[in-house]
This record gives C-alpha cells, structure tokens and sequence, in this order.
C-alpha cells in the first residue's frame, strides 16, 4: 500500500512540475512576442518608402519596414558604423547602400518639421531622438558615425510611456542645402533595442529631374593589348556635370569626376570593345549615352615561348627485334 501511494505521490509531483513549467513558458511567450511585434517606422524613411514602392531593389524591407532594430545607445552603442541603416539586421542590408542617387529624397526645409511615425504595437519608450548629417559629408560613403552631427537635433524623452498606433514629433530642423540624411532613433526603456529609420532628405527647393546632354565625339586612342584612351566631348546641364561613366556595352568599367579623358586599363588582348560615356549631374540624373567607340585590343606580341605539343600515336614499322624502338 504504501509503495502505492509513494508511486502515486511521484507521478502528482511529475506532473505538478510540468504543468509548472508549461505555464512559466507560455508566459514568457506572451512577454516576448509583445516585445518582437513592438516595432515602427517613419512613414517617409528609406524603409517606408521601400516597402510604399517608390525606393526600388531594397529587398527583403519592403514586408518589415517597422523591424529595423538593433542594440540601442547610439551613438556610443548601437549599430556598427556602415550598418546605421539597417540596424544591422542582415537581411536588410540593402538600406546600407549609399550613393547620391541611389534613394529617393524627400524635399524639407529647415525649421519646424512633423515626423510621422506608424507604430505596429506600442512599446514602452524611452525616447526618440533625431540626428542629421553634416553639411560637408560624403553622399557617396557608407553612413558612420562620422557622417553625422551626433548631438540631436531634436531629443524627446518619454518616460517609459507607450506611444499610440501613431506618433509624432515636430522638431526644429537646423539648417542644411542639397542631399542629406535624417537618423530617427525610436529607443525602447525594458529591452536592448531601438528601431533605426534613415530618412533621405533634400534642402534648397524642388529636386533637380533634368539630365546632362549626352557626351559628344567619343574617340579611342593608343590603343594596346590591355589598354586604351577615350576621349569626348563635354556635356551641358542646368545645374552643372559632376563626371562621367565609361560603359563598355552595358558594364560601367571606369568613372572621371569631370574629366574628358579615360585611360582604360586592365583590357583583355585581341578583345573587341563598344564603349560609349554619360553623364552625371549632382542630383543623379545620368545622360543618354554618346555615341559609340568600337575597337579590338592588339594580340600579345614578342619571342616565341611556347614548345610544341608533344608528338603522339607513335608505333614500331615492321616486326619487332631487340634493336628496333
């Protein structure tokens, strides 16, 4: 009887321990997919804009425009530099590429400015901050920490509130002329993270749409086994050319920040090329091409190296003796 009622008193204890553990696990489940469904965007950040279909190619961020999220304290902590764009969340790394033409901006002035925010699930916050980019960095660069002024503009504390499905900031936007980024940091108070949202933004009026003429008479020269020289003929635009880019078919192969002349280099020998130049302006507008240089690079020339091929199908004539081969 008594071993009875210990098996029994066993199989209650068993059974007691995982109803237990059963209930801790489903209400850690409940806490943390809160915190994973606790995301948001700026409505016109890259992100938003990625997944509205006006930023092009930016992959996987067009379905999660609200989950760009990584480790806070920026600018001490936070993403690492060449990553600020995607939080360095890896399937989002297409917000990391950085050109002056690469996204679409949107047209600010400075002064008091409205950041719109659409907030998935609300989440105990601890701030938001904004930052801006300096009036010297370089558009063409991945965005560091260096690219940026990194006391806020504008920093709102919130105290651990929770915003609602909607949140906005009015902030006092300094002043800035042509392309520049905006950094959006949404900083939440009881986990590691905050959300990141880039916004690409352009000061001085309406965006520059019109594209240099198309270079003229493209020429080759000195041409060699591996090299050769192009030349052309300079492009007008409204605003001003800001280089060119040497295509050969539709490969671009080389750039010049506003020379006439490209020296080509590293060409395959006894390889035809069709090569034809554009035009850039600092806005990004590319030109239509200029006409089209066709050439073939010379062969290798000098001593002849390379032996014959070795004889072969070699077979005795005759019977066979002890002196034949």
């Amino acid at each position: 009887m008594s071993t009875l009622c210990s098996s029994g008193a066993k199989r209650f204890n068993f059974l007691f321990a995982v109803g237990t553990v059963l209930v801790l696990l489903f209400a850690m489940s409940l806490i943390l997919g809160d915190k994973a469904f606790a995301h948001g965007n700026v409505t016109n950040s890259r992100a938003g804009l990625c997944a509205d279909g006006v930023n092009k190619n930016c992959g996987e961020i067009i379905y999660e425009p609200y989950s760009v999220e990584g480790l806070k304290g920026f600018p001490a902590g936070g993403p690492a530099d060449g990553k600020i764009a995607s939080g360095a969340v890896g399937r989002f790394a297409p917000l990391d590429e950085q050109s002056a033409t690469r996204w679409t901006k949107v047209n600010l002035s400075p002064g008091p400015t409205t950041f719109n925010w659409k907030i998935k699930v609300p989440h105990a916050t601890t701030s938001w901050k904004y930052y801006i980019t300096k009036q010297n960095w370089n558009p063409n660069a991945p965005l560091t920490r260096d690219s940026f002024d990194l006391t806020p503009f504008c920093n709102v504390p919130y105290n651990g509130k929770l915003p609602g499905n909607t949140y906005s900031d009015t902030c006092n936007v300094p002043s800035r002329t042509g392309y520049q980024v905006i950094l959006a940091v949404w900083e939440i108070s009881d986990t590691l993270n905050a959300f990141y949202n880039v916004i690409d933004v352009n000061f001085g009026g309406n965006v520059d749409n019109v594209a240099p003429t198309a270079p003229a008479g493209a020429a080759a020269s000195n041409i060699g086994a591996t090299n050769a020289t192009i030349t052309w003929s300079a492009s007008t635009d409204n605003v001003g050319v800001t280089g060119y880019r040497i295509f050969n078919g539709a490969n671009q192969i080389a750039t010049t920040n506003g020379a006439l002349t490209a020296n080509l280099t590293g060409l395959t020998s006894n390889t035809s090329y069709t090569i034809t130049v554009k035009a850039v302006d600092a806005a990004g507008n590319i030109s239509a091409a200029s006409n089209a240089v066709t050439f073939t690079t010379l062969p290798v020339t000098g001593p002849d190296t390379v032996a014959p091929t070795a004889p072969s199908s070699l077979h005795v004539m005759g019977s066979s003796t002890s002196t034949t081969v």
